[in-house]
Protein backbone atom coordinates (compact mmCIF):
# COMPACT_ATOMS: atom_id res chain seq x y z
CA UNK A 1 0.00 0.00 0.00
CA UNK A 2 3.06 2.27 0.14
CA UNK A 3 3.51 2.19 -3.62
CA UNK A 4 1.26 5.18 -4.51
CA UNK A 5 3.04 7.34 -1.92
CA UNK A 6 6.42 6.33 -3.34
CA UNK A 7 5.23 7.25 -6.83
CA UNK A 8 4.02 10.62 -5.53
CA UNK A 9 7.44 11.22 -3.98
CA UNK A 10 9.02 10.36 -7.32
CA UNK A 11 6.90 13.03 -8.97
CA UNK A 12 8.00 15.51 -6.32
CA UNK A 13 11.60 14.60 -7.06
CA UNK A 14 11.17 14.83 -10.83
CA UNK A 15 9.49 18.23 -10.84
CA UNK A 16 11.03 19.68 -7.68
CA UNK A 17 7.56 20.42 -6.30
CA UNK A 18 7.97 19.20 -2.75
CA UNK A 19 5.46 20.50 -0.20
CA UNK A 20 8.12 22.92 1.05
CA UNK A 21 8.74 24.31 -2.43
CA UNK A 22 5.01 24.60 -3.08
CA UNK A 23 4.72 26.52 0.18
CA UNK A 24 7.49 28.89 -0.93
CA UNK A 25 5.73 29.43 -4.29
CA UNK A 26 2.56 30.38 -2.43
CA UNK A 27 4.52 32.74 -0.17
CA UNK A 28 6.17 34.31 -3.21
CA UNK A 29 2.87 34.77 -5.07
CA UNK A 30 1.22 36.21 -1.98
CA UNK A 31 4.02 38.74 -1.48
CA UNK A 32 3.98 39.76 -5.14
CA UNK A 33 0.24 40.38 -4.95
CA UNK A 34 0.74 42.50 -1.85
CA UNK A 35 3.44 44.53 -3.60
CA UNK A 36 1.14 45.00 -6.62
CA UNK A 37 -1.65 46.10 -4.28
CA UNK A 38 0.62 48.70 -2.67
CA UNK A 39 1.46 50.28 -6.04
CA UNK A 40 -2.20 50.32 -7.10
CA UNK A 41 -3.19 51.87 -3.76
CA UNK A 42 -0.53 54.56 -4.13
CA UNK A 43 -1.78 55.44 -7.63
CA UNK A 44 -5.33 55.59 -6.34
CA UNK A 45 -4.31 57.93 -3.49
CA UNK A 46 -2.53 60.18 -5.96
CA UNK A 47 -5.45 60.31 -8.38
CA UNK A 48 -8.42 60.68 -6.07
CA UNK A 49 -7.85 64.29 -4.99
CA UNK A 50 -6.78 65.72 -8.35
CA UNK A 51 -9.29 68.09 -9.89
CA UNK A 52 -9.74 68.32 -13.61
CA UNK A 53 -10.70 71.95 -14.03
CA UNK A 54 -7.13 72.96 -15.03
CA UNK A 55 -5.07 72.46 -18.13
CA UNK A 56 -3.82 68.95 -18.82
CA UNK A 57 -0.20 69.93 -18.13
CA UNK A 58 -1.14 71.05 -14.64
CA UNK A 59 -2.88 67.75 -14.02
CA UNK A 60 0.20 65.81 -15.09
CA UNK A 61 2.45 67.78 -12.75
CA UNK A 62 -0.02 67.56 -9.87
CA UNK A 63 -0.20 63.80 -10.30
CA UNK A 64 3.58 63.47 -10.50
CA UNK A 65 4.20 65.61 -7.43
CA UNK A 66 1.62 63.75 -5.39
CA UNK A 67 2.93 60.39 -6.58
CA UNK A 68 6.49 61.37 -5.68
CA UNK A 69 5.52 62.19 -2.13
CA UNK A 70 3.43 59.07 -1.53
CA UNK A 71 5.90 56.71 -3.23
CA UNK A 72 8.80 58.18 -1.30
CA UNK A 73 6.98 57.60 1.98
CA UNK A 74 5.49 54.17 1.25
CA UNK A 75 8.41 52.54 -0.60
CA UNK A 76 10.96 53.63 1.99
CA UNK A 77 8.86 52.25 4.83
CA UNK A 78 10.03 49.40 7.03
CA UNK A 79 6.90 47.48 6.08
CA UNK A 80 7.65 47.58 2.36
CA UNK A 81 11.33 46.75 2.86
CA UNK A 82 10.34 43.72 4.95
CA UNK A 83 7.85 42.63 2.30
CA UNK A 84 10.50 42.91 -0.42
CA UNK A 85 13.01 40.94 1.67
CA UNK A 86 10.41 38.24 2.36
CA UNK A 87 9.58 38.02 -1.34
CA UNK A 88 13.23 37.56 -2.28
CA UNK A 89 13.77 35.05 0.52
CA UNK A 90 10.94 32.90 -0.84
CA UNK A 91 12.40 33.04 -4.36
CA UNK A 92 15.92 32.18 -3.13
CA UNK A 93 14.50 29.16 -1.30
CA UNK A 94 12.74 28.01 -4.48
CA UNK A 95 15.84 28.58 -6.59
CA UNK A 96 18.03 26.67 -4.14
CA UNK A 97 15.60 23.76 -3.79
CA UNK A 98 15.29 23.02 -7.51
CA UNK A 99 19.04 23.10 -8.17
CA UNK A 100 19.18 19.33 -7.76
CA UNK A 101 16.35 18.78 -10.25
CA UNK A 102 16.94 21.19 -13.10
CA UNK A 103 20.08 22.61 -14.78
CA UNK A 104 19.28 25.84 -13.00
CA UNK A 105 22.45 27.71 -14.03
CA UNK A 106 21.66 27.17 -17.70
CA UNK A 107 18.08 28.26 -17.11
CA UNK A 108 19.25 31.43 -15.35
CA UNK A 109 21.50 32.33 -18.28
CA UNK A 110 18.67 31.74 -20.77
CA UNK A 111 16.23 33.81 -18.71
CA UNK A 112 18.72 36.69 -18.35
CA UNK A 113 19.44 36.59 -22.09
CA UNK A 114 15.71 36.80 -22.85
CA UNK A 115 15.31 39.70 -20.42
CA UNK A 116 18.20 41.56 -22.04
CA UNK A 117 16.69 40.90 -25.47
CA UNK A 118 13.43 42.53 -24.36
CA UNK A 119 15.29 45.71 -23.46
CA UNK A 120 17.18 45.62 -26.80
CA UNK A 121 13.86 45.19 -28.61
CA UNK A 122 12.48 48.24 -26.81
CA UNK A 123 15.48 50.36 -27.85
CA UNK A 124 15.26 49.20 -31.47
CA UNK A 125 11.52 49.86 -31.52
CA UNK A 126 12.04 53.34 -30.04
CA UNK A 127 14.67 54.11 -32.70
CA UNK A 128 12.25 53.04 -35.41
CA UNK A 129 9.36 55.09 -34.01
CA UNK A 130 11.54 58.20 -33.68
CA UNK A 131 13.09 57.64 -37.14
CA UNK A 132 16.61 57.57 -35.76
CA UNK A 133 18.85 55.58 -38.05
CA UNK A 134 22.01 56.14 -36.07
CA UNK A 135 22.78 58.04 -32.87
CA UNK A 136 26.46 57.47 -31.96
CA UNK A 137 27.24 56.12 -28.51
CA UNK A 138 30.45 58.16 -28.37
CA UNK A 139 30.36 61.73 -29.66
CA UNK A 140 33.99 62.58 -28.81
CA UNK A 141 36.94 60.73 -30.34
CA UNK A 142 39.40 58.92 -28.09
CA UNK A 143 42.37 56.58 -28.01
CA UNK A 144 42.53 53.46 -25.85
CA UNK A 145 45.66 53.94 -23.73
CA UNK A 146 45.41 50.80 -21.58
CA UNK A 147 43.17 47.76 -21.24
CA UNK A 148 42.78 44.86 -18.85
CA UNK A 149 40.02 42.32 -19.25
CA UNK A 150 36.92 44.30 -20.21
CA UNK A 151 38.27 47.57 -18.75
CA UNK A 152 39.72 50.29 -21.01
CA UNK A 153 41.38 53.61 -20.29
CA UNK A 154 40.11 56.16 -22.82
CA UNK A 155 42.09 59.31 -23.64
CA UNK A 156 39.96 61.90 -25.39
CA UNK A 157 41.49 63.70 -28.34
CA UNK A 158 42.34 67.34 -27.65
CA UNK A 159 45.27 69.75 -27.61
CA UNK A 160 45.10 70.05 -23.81
CA UNK A 161 48.05 68.51 -21.97
CA UNK A 162 48.56 70.52 -18.80
CA UNK A 163 45.71 69.33 -16.58
CA UNK A 164 45.14 65.56 -16.76
CA UNK A 165 41.86 64.37 -15.19
CA UNK A 166 40.77 60.77 -14.79
CA UNK A 167 37.01 60.23 -14.60
CA UNK A 168 36.27 57.09 -12.61
CA UNK A 169 32.83 56.08 -13.76
CA UNK A 170 30.46 53.86 -11.77
CA UNK A 171 30.96 50.10 -11.94
CA UNK A 172 27.18 49.71 -12.11
CA UNK A 173 26.54 51.48 -15.45
CA UNK A 174 28.26 52.25 -18.75
CA UNK A 175 30.21 55.47 -19.19
CA UNK A 176 28.32 56.86 -22.22
CA UNK A 177 26.25 59.34 -20.20
CA UNK A 178 29.46 61.38 -19.75
CA UNK A 179 29.53 61.91 -23.52
CA UNK A 180 25.85 61.47 -24.33
CA UNK A 181 25.55 64.00 -27.17
CA UNK A 182 27.40 66.89 -28.77
CA UNK A 183 25.23 69.37 -26.86
CA UNK A 184 25.32 67.58 -23.49
CA UNK A 185 28.79 66.04 -23.30
CA UNK A 186 30.58 66.40 -19.96
CA UNK A 187 33.79 65.24 -21.65
CA UNK A 188 33.50 67.90 -24.34
CA UNK A 189 32.69 70.65 -21.83
CA UNK A 190 35.75 69.82 -19.73
CA UNK A 191 37.99 69.75 -22.81
CA UNK A 192 36.60 73.10 -23.97
CA UNK A 193 37.70 74.49 -20.63
CA UNK A 194 41.28 73.26 -20.86
CA UNK A 195 41.15 69.81 -19.20
CA UNK A 196 43.01 66.78 -20.58
CA UNK A 197 40.32 64.12 -20.10
CA UNK A 198 40.82 60.41 -19.45
CA UNK A 199 37.99 58.03 -18.55
CA UNK A 200 37.84 54.46 -17.23
CA UNK A 201 35.37 52.31 -19.14
CA UNK A 202 34.77 49.21 -17.01
CA UNK A 203 33.23 47.34 -19.93
CA UNK A 204 30.14 45.15 -20.10
CA UNK A 205 30.91 42.57 -17.43
CA UNK A 206 29.34 39.17 -18.01
CA UNK A 207 30.10 36.74 -15.21
CA UNK A 208 33.61 37.70 -14.08
CA UNK A 209 34.09 37.40 -10.31
CA UNK A 210 35.64 40.78 -9.55
CA UNK A 211 35.92 42.50 -6.16
CA UNK A 212 36.80 46.01 -5.00
CA UNK A 213 40.50 45.13 -4.90
CA UNK A 214 40.42 44.08 -8.57
CA UNK A 215 38.93 47.42 -9.57
CA UNK A 216 41.50 49.26 -7.44
CA UNK A 217 44.37 47.42 -9.13
CA UNK A 218 43.04 48.40 -12.55
CA UNK A 219 42.54 51.99 -11.36
CA UNK A 220 46.10 52.18 -10.06
CA UNK A 221 47.52 50.86 -13.35
CA UNK A 222 45.40 53.38 -15.25
CA UNK A 223 46.70 56.23 -13.07
CA UNK A 224 50.30 55.15 -13.68
CA UNK A 225 49.60 55.01 -17.42
CA UNK A 226 48.32 58.59 -17.35
CA UNK A 227 51.32 59.75 -15.32
CA UNK A 228 53.68 58.25 -17.90
CA UNK A 229 51.68 59.60 -20.85
CA UNK A 230 51.24 63.12 -19.49
CA UNK A 231 54.66 63.42 -17.87
CA UNK A 232 52.95 64.53 -14.64
CA UNK A 233 53.74 63.05 -11.21
CA UNK A 234 50.20 63.79 -10.03
CA UNK A 235 46.82 63.89 -11.75
CA UNK A 236 43.29 64.92 -10.79
CA UNK A 237 40.54 62.35 -10.23
CA UNK A 238 36.74 62.59 -10.39
CA UNK A 239 34.54 59.70 -9.22
CA UNK A 240 30.86 59.51 -10.16
CA UNK A 241 28.33 57.50 -8.09
CA UNK A 242 29.91 54.13 -7.15
CA UNK A 243 32.99 55.36 -9.00
CA UNK A 244 33.24 57.98 -6.24
CA UNK A 245 33.45 55.22 -3.66
CA UNK A 246 36.33 53.67 -5.58
CA UNK A 247 38.05 57.04 -6.10
CA UNK A 248 37.78 57.85 -2.37
CA UNK A 249 39.29 54.52 -1.38
CA UNK A 250 42.06 55.00 -3.94
CA UNK A 251 42.82 58.53 -2.71
CA UNK A 252 43.14 57.26 0.85
CA UNK A 253 45.85 54.83 -0.26
CA UNK A 254 47.58 56.68 -3.13
CA UNK A 255 47.23 60.40 -2.40
CA UNK A 256 50.84 60.90 -3.51
CA UNK A 257 49.69 60.29 -7.11
CA UNK A 258 46.83 62.81 -7.01
CA UNK A 259 46.56 66.58 -7.15
CA UNK A 260 42.90 66.61 -6.17
CA UNK A 261 39.83 64.46 -5.63
CA UNK A 262 36.28 65.25 -6.79
CA UNK A 263 33.31 63.07 -5.80
CA UNK A 264 30.04 63.48 -7.68
CA UNK A 265 26.76 62.02 -6.37
CA UNK A 266 28.77 59.33 -4.60
CA UNK A 267 27.42 57.54 -1.51
CA UNK A 268 30.02 57.92 1.23
CA UNK A 269 28.21 57.92 4.58
CA UNK A 270 25.60 55.26 3.95
CA UNK A 271 23.74 55.99 7.18
CA UNK A 272 22.70 59.27 5.53
CA UNK A 273 21.57 57.68 2.28
CA UNK A 274 17.84 57.20 2.84
CA UNK A 275 16.73 56.98 -0.79
CA UNK A 276 14.41 54.23 -1.95
CA UNK A 277 17.12 52.11 -3.59
CA UNK A 278 19.40 52.46 -0.55
CA UNK A 279 16.59 51.28 1.73
CA UNK A 280 15.89 48.35 -0.58
CA UNK A 281 19.60 47.46 -0.79
CA UNK A 282 19.80 47.26 3.00
CA UNK A 283 16.82 44.90 3.06
CA UNK A 284 18.38 42.42 0.61
CA UNK A 285 20.45 39.44 1.70
CA UNK A 286 23.28 40.15 -0.75
CA UNK A 287 25.29 37.13 0.35
CA UNK A 288 22.37 34.83 -0.42
CA UNK A 289 21.76 36.51 -3.78
CA UNK A 290 25.41 36.08 -4.78
CA UNK A 291 25.40 32.48 -3.58
CA UNK A 292 22.47 31.73 -5.85
CA UNK A 293 23.41 33.77 -8.94
CA UNK A 294 27.10 34.76 -8.62
CA UNK A 295 26.23 38.32 -9.71
CA UNK A 296 23.51 40.98 -9.72
CA UNK A 297 21.77 41.03 -13.09
CA UNK A 298 21.86 44.39 -14.85
CA UNK A 299 18.33 44.20 -16.22
CA UNK A 300 16.96 43.43 -12.75
CA UNK A 301 18.60 46.67 -11.62
CA UNK A 302 16.91 48.48 -14.53
CA UNK A 303 13.55 47.18 -13.33
CA UNK A 304 14.33 48.30 -9.78
CA UNK A 305 15.09 51.81 -11.06
CA UNK A 306 11.71 51.89 -12.82
CA UNK A 307 9.85 50.66 -9.73
CA UNK A 308 10.90 53.75 -7.78
CA UNK A 309 8.18 55.59 -9.69
CA UNK A 310 6.61 53.59 -12.54
CA UNK A 311 4.36 56.44 -13.68
CA UNK A 312 7.11 59.08 -13.84
CA UNK A 313 9.64 56.76 -15.51
CA UNK A 314 7.24 55.27 -18.03
CA UNK A 315 4.03 57.13 -18.93
CA UNK A 316 5.00 60.69 -18.02
CA UNK A 317 8.36 60.75 -19.74
CA UNK A 318 6.73 59.71 -23.02
CA UNK A 319 4.15 62.47 -22.66
CA UNK A 320 7.06 64.89 -22.25
CA UNK A 321 8.70 63.39 -25.34
CA UNK A 322 5.47 63.86 -27.30
CA UNK A 323 5.33 67.52 -26.29
CA UNK A 324 8.81 68.10 -27.76
CA UNK A 325 8.69 65.64 -30.62
CA UNK A 326 9.59 68.38 -33.17
CA UNK A 327 12.74 69.32 -31.25
CA UNK A 328 15.20 67.00 -32.99
CA UNK A 329 18.05 67.71 -30.57
CA UNK A 330 15.83 66.83 -27.61
CA UNK A 331 14.58 63.66 -29.32
CA UNK A 332 18.09 62.44 -30.09
CA UNK A 333 19.25 63.14 -26.53
CA UNK A 334 16.15 61.39 -25.15
CA UNK A 335 16.93 58.32 -27.22
CA UNK A 336 20.62 58.33 -26.26
CA UNK A 337 19.73 58.50 -22.57
CA UNK A 338 17.17 55.69 -22.91
CA UNK A 339 19.72 53.51 -24.68
CA UNK A 340 22.22 54.21 -21.90
CA UNK A 341 19.69 53.55 -19.13
CA UNK A 342 18.81 50.09 -20.41
CA UNK A 343 22.34 48.94 -21.12
CA UNK A 344 23.19 48.13 -17.51
CA UNK A 345 25.91 45.49 -17.15
CA UNK A 346 25.87 42.70 -14.59
CA UNK A 347 27.51 43.61 -11.29
CA UNK A 348 30.10 41.00 -10.24
CA UNK A 349 29.01 39.03 -7.20
CA UNK A 350 31.93 39.78 -4.90
CA UNK A 351 31.74 43.51 -5.67
CA UNK A 352 27.98 43.60 -5.12
CA UNK A 353 28.30 41.76 -1.81
CA UNK A 354 31.04 44.11 -0.60
CA UNK A 355 29.12 47.25 -1.54
CA UNK A 356 25.81 46.13 -0.01
CA UNK A 357 26.99 44.25 3.07
CA UNK A 358 30.09 46.27 4.01
CA UNK A 359 28.89 49.72 2.98
CA UNK A 360 25.11 50.03 2.70
CA UNK A 361 24.51 47.86 5.78
CA UNK A 362 27.63 48.22 7.96
CA UNK A 363 28.77 51.69 6.78
CA UNK A 364 32.40 50.60 7.13
CA UNK A 365 33.86 53.28 4.87
CA UNK A 366 33.29 56.21 7.25
CA UNK A 367 33.73 54.06 10.35
CA UNK A 368 37.28 53.19 9.29
CA UNK A 369 36.44 49.48 9.38
CA UNK A 370 36.71 48.72 5.67
CA UNK A 371 39.54 46.52 4.48
CA UNK A 372 40.40 46.14 0.81
CA UNK A 373 43.09 43.75 -0.33
CA UNK A 374 44.23 43.35 3.26
CA UNK A 375 44.68 47.10 3.77
CA UNK A 376 42.54 49.29 6.02
CA UNK A 377 40.82 52.24 4.37
CA UNK A 378 41.07 55.47 6.36
CA UNK A 379 39.42 58.50 4.79
CA UNK A 380 41.27 60.71 7.30
CA UNK A 381 44.46 60.07 5.36
CA UNK A 382 43.06 62.14 2.46
CA UNK A 383 44.56 65.62 2.73
CA UNK A 384 44.50 66.73 -0.91
CA UNK A 385 41.99 69.37 -2.16
CA UNK A 386 38.44 67.95 -2.24
CA UNK A 387 35.46 68.90 -4.38
CA UNK A 388 31.96 67.56 -3.64
CA UNK A 389 29.34 67.78 -6.42
CA UNK A 390 25.68 67.06 -5.66
CA UNK A 391 22.22 67.40 -7.19
CA UNK A 392 19.75 68.73 -4.66
CA UNK A 393 16.92 66.43 -5.82
CA UNK A 394 19.02 63.30 -6.30
CA UNK A 395 16.82 60.26 -5.54
CA UNK A 396 19.57 57.70 -6.20
CA UNK A 397 22.24 59.05 -3.84
CA UNK A 398 21.17 61.35 -1.02
CA UNK A 399 23.21 64.60 -1.17
CA UNK A 400 23.86 64.33 2.57
CA UNK A 401 25.61 61.01 2.00
CA UNK A 402 28.01 62.58 -0.53
CA UNK A 403 28.65 65.76 1.44
CA UNK A 404 29.52 63.73 4.54
CA UNK A 405 32.97 63.04 3.07
CA UNK A 406 33.91 66.56 4.13
CA UNK A 407 33.57 65.48 7.76
CA UNK A 408 35.91 62.51 7.40
CA UNK A 409 38.92 63.79 5.44
CA UNK A 410 41.88 65.90 6.55
CA UNK A 411 41.80 68.15 3.46
CA UNK A 412 42.19 71.84 4.22
CA UNK A 413 40.80 72.92 0.89
CA UNK A 414 37.21 71.78 0.42
CA UNK A 415 34.62 73.04 -2.02
CA UNK A 416 30.99 72.12 -2.66
CA UNK A 417 29.06 72.61 -5.89
CA UNK A 418 25.28 72.10 -6.12
CA UNK A 419 22.61 72.27 -8.78
CA UNK A 420 18.87 71.61 -8.73
CA UNK A 421 17.79 68.38 -10.38
CA UNK A 422 18.58 64.71 -10.12
CA UNK A 423 21.37 62.16 -10.34
CA UNK A 424 21.56 61.93 -14.14
CA UNK A 425 20.89 65.66 -14.48
CA UNK A 426 24.44 66.27 -13.26
CA UNK A 427 25.53 65.01 -16.68
CA UNK A 428 22.76 66.03 -19.05
CA UNK A 429 20.94 69.08 -17.67
CA UNK A 430 21.46 72.54 -19.11
CA UNK A 431 22.07 73.87 -15.60
CA UNK A 432 24.95 71.44 -15.10
CA UNK A 433 26.60 72.41 -18.37
CA UNK A 434 26.27 76.11 -17.65
CA UNK A 435 27.00 76.19 -13.92
CA UNK A 436 28.89 73.05 -12.89
CA UNK A 437 31.33 71.83 -15.52
CA UNK A 438 33.08 75.12 -16.42
CA UNK A 439 33.53 75.71 -12.67
CA UNK A 440 34.82 72.15 -12.15
CA UNK A 441 37.41 72.74 -14.86
CA UNK A 442 38.47 76.05 -13.29
CA UNK A 443 38.78 74.43 -9.85
CA UNK A 444 40.93 71.59 -11.22
CA UNK A 445 43.26 74.04 -12.98
CA UNK A 446 43.55 76.33 -9.95
CA UNK A 447 44.29 73.45 -7.59
CA UNK A 448 46.81 71.90 -9.98
CA UNK A 449 48.62 75.22 -10.49
CA UNK A 450 48.71 75.83 -6.75
CA UNK A 451 50.09 72.40 -5.88
CA UNK A 452 52.69 72.50 -8.66
CA UNK A 453 53.86 75.96 -7.57
CA UNK A 454 54.09 74.73 -3.98
CA UNK A 455 56.09 71.68 -5.10
CA UNK A 456 58.49 73.86 -7.11
CA UNK A 457 58.94 76.13 -4.12
CA UNK A 458 59.82 73.20 -1.90
CA UNK A 459 62.40 71.95 -4.43
CA UNK A 460 64.07 75.38 -4.53
CA UNK A 461 64.28 75.45 -0.74
CA UNK A 462 65.76 71.95 -0.66
CA UNK A 463 68.44 72.98 -3.16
Amino acid sequence: MLEPKERTDDLYTIYGMTPRVMGEWLRLMGNMLRIYDIYVSILYKALKDITYDKKDRDNYMALLNRLDGILDRELRSEEFAHLLADCLDAWFNIHSAIKNVYPIRSMDIIYEALLAEQFRYYINMLASILSLDHVPRDTSSYTVMYSKGKARLLHYTSSNRGYPLLIVYAMINRYHVMDISKEKSVVKKLMENGIDVYLLDWGHIEYEDLALEDYLHILDEAVDTIRRTSGKDRISMLGYCWGGILASIYASQHKDKLNSLAVMAAPIDFSKDDGILAVWARSIDARRLVREYNHMNGQVLDIAFLLRNPVRYTIMKYLHLYERIRDRTFVETFFAVERWLYNTPNVPGRLYEQIVEDLYKDNRLVKGMLKVDGRSVDLRSIDIPLLSIVAENDDLTAPASTLAINEHVASREKKIMRIPGGHVGLCISSAAHKQIWPNVASWIKDVTDGRESHAEGREEVME
